[in-house]
């Protein structure tokens, strides 16, 4: 008995060095300094046909391919009916997608600071849970380009993360009145191979989630504001009785 206690406490202890060590290894450098081509901020290559865009007016999304970033990866674009600011509030809200948007298990900004030429460096920790026993924990640099509407992001490779590369692009367009067109893209390489069910989700479903979630938000509080911290937005993309 006094054996297997021994044994038991031993394994205990293993175990929880074992969780250390992974939380320590995460500071340490992600081995490579990016594979994907990073997304440039500004608007998308994108053409939309009549009949594409009788969707996006009748509140779907349409997914596109685009010439900008990885070799003309896939993007996915939404009509809000809210107003720019009211849009990026909830993009930039990295710290509330845990309770707004599903499969996001964490999110975290560790980083946030401001440049002289008006960007926004915002750093986040971010854990999604695609399927039981599938979480993926993965360290973000995030972008904000406040004069281009756009926001794009690498991951942080001065720390390690569960995916082997990720970039991506959100950019918001000022249609007519309080209406809105968002495009997102995102391009992921994993480090080893994964169910098929987890592949869709990652390149396809969650493009689509995406801009599903900030529609139904900003939608919901079209009266929000860009949080102070992360600039103002043109004056050309604020509608009356937003952010002056």
């Amino acid at each position: 008995m006094a054996a297997r206690t021994l044994l038991t406490l031993f394994l205990l202890l293993l175990s929880a060095a074992a969780v250390v060590a992974r939380k320590q290894s995460r500071n340490q450098p992600h081995g490579h300094s990016g594979k994907l081509q990073p997304y440039q901020p500004g608007q998308f290559d994108v053409q939309l046909t009549s009949s594409e865009r009788d969707i996006l007016e009748k509140g779907g999304s349409i997914m596109k391919q685009s010439q900008k970033g990885t070799s003309g990866g896939a993007i996915c674009v939404q009509d809000v009916q809210a107003p720019v600011q009211a849009v990026w509030h909830q993009i930039l809200d990295l710290n509330g997608y845990s309770t707004k948007v599903s499969k996001v298990k964490e999110c975290k900004n560790y980083h946030v600071s401001s440049k002289r030429d008006g960007t926004t460096t915002i750093k986040t920790k971010q854990v999604l849970g695609v399927l039981p026993g599938y979480s993926y924990e993965s360290y973000y640099d995030h972008t904000f380009f406040p004069k281009h509407s756009s926001l794009t992001w690498t991951l942080d490779y001065d720390k390690t993360s569960d995916l082997d590369d990720c970039t991506g692009h959100w950019h918001v367009q000022r249609l007519d009145g309080n209406r809105t067109r968002v495009f997102y893209a995102c391009d992921v390489v994993m480090k080893t191979a994964v169910p098929t069910p987890i592949l869709n989700y990652i390149s396809k479903a969650a493009l689509k989630q995406a801009t599903a979630w900030v529609k139904k938000e900003a939608e919901l509080h079209p009266d929000r504001t860009v949080p102070p911290e992360f600039g103002r937005l043109p004056q050309e993309l604020i509608v009356h009785g937003g952010q002056e």
